[in-house]
């Protein structure tokens, strides 16, 4: 099992055989991490309209999310220690093919229940494609190689939430919600193709055969009570905490207060999603990754309380924009320091390491989306910000105080 130390007494890991087509490799991760991004950042733009046509609350739209990110927390125990057992492969194609008839059945809501239950089963599909985006690099690449890896593809996930909006924003007045979900459809089909056509990353004689319940209870006891492992995922997932918050009220604050149409909104959250792609990229400058995620949580702060203050007064859209340029900037430098850390650590069980990485961040997600809805969003998301990052904070300096191990944690 997984002990703090495990990384630096075992030596270099078995790994599988790297893909030979590198670019290739790293497109299809990047895809696959940034479900999140696809299932809800594409229809945020015709959320406004969404809650018209279904006659309900801002709050209960936004449940969407909610459920989406549930869906994906528990799908997320299923798929992780599902693959440590039976392979990355199979368990991706079935995730993915739950995907696609969620999906397709959310085409045919008639009231926001019936959707808000899709989402749930669409986050759950989705949820294989989020926790094997982590848990397949850890089998063929680690340390350097690794973070490289995380930081591209961090970088690449980036554009994911841009293009998202962009092109919902596009679509929102042409073929509404349902023209953009036919879109997620589409990309759910080619993924599961896709996947078809590459080979097994976890070969028989690396899984976990013949495990009982009790086993696998062992295994995420024994991640769960190592501190250095829980103290990476919980930074991983309150910087998630905070992007949510941003994407639940993002909408409402820019298109119905500040008057920006579905199109504009799309360009304004796209450019800004950018800034988390540069973050991730930025991570590899500094020599020690925990430095990186340190000063991330520290930046990430300092601007979320700024972008607080700003909300809270209800201040002109341009120092809106002003503070949560950086804000996310400094978000996408925690992503991809925190999920190669996360992973140098758990690498012996990657299956549940990654689980409890994606099951933790959107349990965060989940309760922070609905709760920006509440009251005054202005003020409800403004107290989300800082709430989350204050605990980012301290968590950064926890993760400062821990003792190097070897050179698990640099990048150069």
């Amino acid at each position: 099992m997984t002990s703090d130390s495990s990384a630096a007494k075992t030596g270099a890991p078995e790994l599988s055989q790297a893909p030979s087509h590198y670019g290739l490799f790293v497109t299809f991760i990047a895809i696959i991490g940034a479900f999140s991004s696809l299932v809800n950042d594409m229809y945020l733009p015709t959320i406004p309209s969404m809650m018209k046509e279904f006659h309900t609350t801002p709050s209960m739209t936004q449940m969407g999310i909610s459920m989406a990110m549930i869906g994906m927390g528990l799908g997320s125990v299923v798929w992780g220690s599902g693959s440590d057992r039976y392979g990355r492969k199979p368990v991706l194609i079935i995730s993915l093919i739950i995907f696609v008839l969620a999906t397709a059945l959310s085409l045919f809501s008639p009231n926001i229940t019936f959707f808000i239950v899709c989402r749930l089963f669409q986050g759950l599909g989705a949820g294989g494609a989020m926790v094997l985006s982590t848990s397949i690099p850890a089998d063929v690449y680690m340390g350097r190689q690794l973070a490289k890896l995380m930081a591209i593809v961090g970088a690449i996930n980036g554009v994911a939430p841009a293009f998202g909006p962009v092109l919902g924003g596009f679509m929102a007045d042409w073929v509404g919600w349902r023209g953009i979900f036919v879109v997620l459809l589409v990309i759910g089909i080619i993924m599961t193709f896709w996947t078809t056509r590459y080979n097994e990353t976890l070969p028989p004689a690396r899984r976990i055969h013949d495990s009982s319940l009790k086993d696998y209870l062992t295994a995420y006891r024994t991640l769960f009570t190592n501190k250095r492992f829980m103290i990476y995922v919980t930074i991983k997932a309150v910087a998630i905490g905070l992007l949510y918050a941003y994407i639940s009220s993002a909408p409402f604050l820019i298109q119905t207060h500040y008057g920006f149409s579905a199109m504009a909104f799309g360009l304004i959250f796209g450019g800004n999603a950018l800034a988390m792609g540069l973050g991730s990229s930025l991570a590899l400058r500094f020599k020690v990754m925990k430095q990186a995620m340190v000063v991330g949580c520290i930046g990430m702060f300092v601007f979320a309380v700024a972008e607080a203050a700003v909300m809270w007064h209800e201040a002109p859209f341009i120092f809106y924009e002003i503070c949560a340029v950086p804000m996310l900037l400094f978000s996408g430098m925690i992503f991809s320091s925190a999920n190669t850390l996360s992973m140098e650590v758990g690498r012996q069980e990657a299956g549940t390491a990654s689980a409890i990485l994606s099951v933790v961040k959107y349990a965060f997600a989940a309760v922070v989306s609905p709760l920006v809805g509440l009251g005054n969003m202005f003020h409800s998301a403004a107290i989300a910000f800082v709430a989350v990052t204050s605990i980012s904070l301290i968590l950064a300096f926890m993760a400062y105080r821990l003792p190097p191990l070897a050179d698990m944690e640099r990048t150069k």
